[in-house]
């Protein structure tokens, strides 16, 4: 002990504080309260004898606490203010924690164009009407039970998030990266019916369907493709909204076929019953699906799930189209947009190709059948793909050949109303080209002598142009 001392020997000699914060007469002053107040003041003595063989004890833990105190006072001081309460001021009771987010907010590009719904739920009954563009990235806030947080009641499946777009955009260039990455494509909506039974996705390859039930014979919109998936839309009998996007395998969904669809519109009013049994009538336009049929009759119910029995005559198939149809044919062979009745009038006064980007194969052959029942034979030439690559003749040439037809406007009116009656259409896209498939109606499985296809093929622009003789 009488060896050279250590540097905070010295400085525990002095103490950590500068003056003398706890001393003997302190500890004294204490002592003899403590006995007084326990034992009325009558045992003087004893705290005396009590006080003289405690005093090295306190002494000493004293010098220790200091001592910790001064080498940490930075790692104990929460310790000794938990530990003396008594003399500080006390802390704030514990909040309730909530749990941290996801890491896995920030900037991402979509896979696709996605619907955008209020809340972070599976097929809610309230949607915001608007769809986030993929063209651009988009800020993620927040990952909640599968779904992303893009602003302020703004929520889209976590699904559409591209998360390997980082690693991927350190290769490429950005205007690569958006080509090649996997997409959900728009299409030109076109009409199909549900061939199978099948529980819609919130997106494609939900691992278990979120969505209500599509039964055979139900009528759908495809809107979007991604790879063996279509988003569709639908209409619901059950009383809720679904708000998102609805998917499923494009196995479960075939070519529109009338004589195929279980639902439609009603055209004439008829008594029915409520869920509850009271009289009520549907009116026509209502939308209806069939649940049964006997003696000629299809037992049918609507949307306010009302139940009644009409006459096969009365119904209408395809929910999607008005009362007002002329005929019973494909819709895909007509523009249903009034808009896309403007954009042809627009391109048969112009003829330029910048009027036909951004247009689906489909609509290319709309403009080709309309152009062609009008006998506007510039404007089909215009649709033709031009080049020395695709032996397409000259305009003069072209116009001078079926100049010599005076009545070749009738003949392709005649061909394209055949075909309308008995055939319905759907389009194929693999690479640059492009059919639009013609299926005979009431063929379940057709064979070649029951199809027909129109051909199309993109150019170097990548813009969609009719084949030269696109029927052979």
């Amino acid at each position: 002990m009488n060896g050279p001392k250590p540097e905070w020997y010295d400085k525990l000699k002095s103490g950590p504080f500068t003056r003398k914060t706890f001393t003997i007469d302190d500890i004294y002053r204490i002592e003899q309260k403590t006995a007084e107040s326990a034992q009325g003041g009558r045992v003087r003595k004893l705290i005396i004898l009590k006080r003289r063989r405690t005093l090295p004890v306190l002494a000493a833990v004293f010098l220790c606490v200091a001592a910790a105190a001064f080498l940490f006072r930075g790692e104990l001081e929460p310790a000794v203010t938990k530990a003396w309460s008594g003399f500080v001021k006390p802390t704030e009771p514990p909040q309730a924690t909530v749990p941290p987010l996801q890491q896995e907010t920030g900037t991402f590009y979509l896979k696709g164009d996605a619907a955008v719904v209020s809340e972070p739920k599976a097929f809610g009954d309230e949607e915001t009407e608007t769809t986030v563009n993929s063209e651009n990235a988009v800020t993620v806030l927040e990952i909640r039970n599968g779904f992303a947080k893009i602003g302020e009641k703004r929520w889209i499946p976590e699904w559409y998030l591209n998360k390997d777009a980082d690693k991927r955009l350190k290769e490429v260039r950005l205007s690569q990266f958006l080509r090649e990455r996997p997409i959900v494509t728009m299409t030109a909506p076109y009409y199909g019916v549900i061939m199978q039974d099948v529980s819609f996705s919130l997106y494609p390859g939900e691992p278990k369907p979120s969505g209500g039930v599509l039964k055979y014979g139900r009528v759908v919109e495809v809107i979007r493709d991604y790879r063996d998936w279509v988003c569709v839309n639908v209409f619901s009998y059950d009383g809720r909204k679904y708000a998102g996007d609805k998917w499923v395998p494009k196995e479960n969904v075939g070519v529109y076929d009338s004589s195929v669809a279980q639902e439609g519109l009603l055209k004439e009013r008829v008594e029915a019953l409520s869920s509850s049994g009271t009289p009520a009538y549907l009116h026509p336009g209502a939308r209806i699906v069939i649940e049964g049929e006997a003696d000629g009759f299809y037992m049918i119910r609507s949307q306010s799930a009302y139940t009644a029995k009409i006459s096969k005559s009365d119904f209408l198939p395809n929910p999607f189209l008005g009362l007002d149809r002329k005929e019973d044919t494909d819709p895909q062979w007509h523009f249903y947009q009034e808009e896309m009745l403007n954009r042809y009038e627009d391109f048969a006064k112009t003829r330029t190709d910048d009027s036909l980007k951004g247009l689906e194969p489909i609509d290319i052959f709309r403009y080709y059948v309309m152009a062609s029942e009008k006998g506007d034979w510039e404007t089909v030439y215009a649709l033709l793909i031009k080049g020395s690559d695709y032996a397409t003749p000259s305009r003069e040439e072209y116009l001078s050949d079926i100049g010599r037809e005076p009545d070749a406007d009738k003949q392709a009116k005649q061909k394209w109303d055949a075909l309308r009656k008995d055939y319905t259409l759907y389009q194929e896209i693999s690479g640059d080209s492009a059919y639009i498939v013609m299926t005979k109606r009431g063929s379940s499985s057709p064979s070649p002598e029951d199809k027909q296809a129109f051909s199309l093929i993109r150019n170097k622009a990548g813009i969609w142009k009719v084949s030269w003789l696109p029927m052979q």
